[in-house]
């Protein structure tokens, strides 16, 4: 298998919760969108994080119909050779 990054982009208030679970300071409804946004993805959790500033129409913007301040998301994936 080859491992590939992959990134996107999604809101910065998601990344205590998408990389180390802690969802404290959220409202429940960001916690499902995130969880949505990471199940459409199915690249499962990001690896990391960094500043992106503000996108009105970010990668979750789906899940999350706003602008934010976001972050860009990097995440691990195993692909066939």
């Amino acid at each position: 298998m080859n491992v590939v990054t992959e990134t996107a982009t999604a809101p910065s208030a998601w990344a205590s919760y998408l990389i180390n679970g802690d969802s404290s300071g959220l409202l429940s409804t960001e916690v499902r969108c995130a969880d949505a946004w990471i199940a459409r993805l199915g690249w499962g959790s990001p690896v990391s994080c960094e500043d992106a500033g503000f996108i009105h129409h970010h990668d979750a913007y789906t899940e999350c119909p706003q602008g934010a301040d976001c972050q860009t998301y990097s995440f691990l994936r195993e692909v066939p050779r």
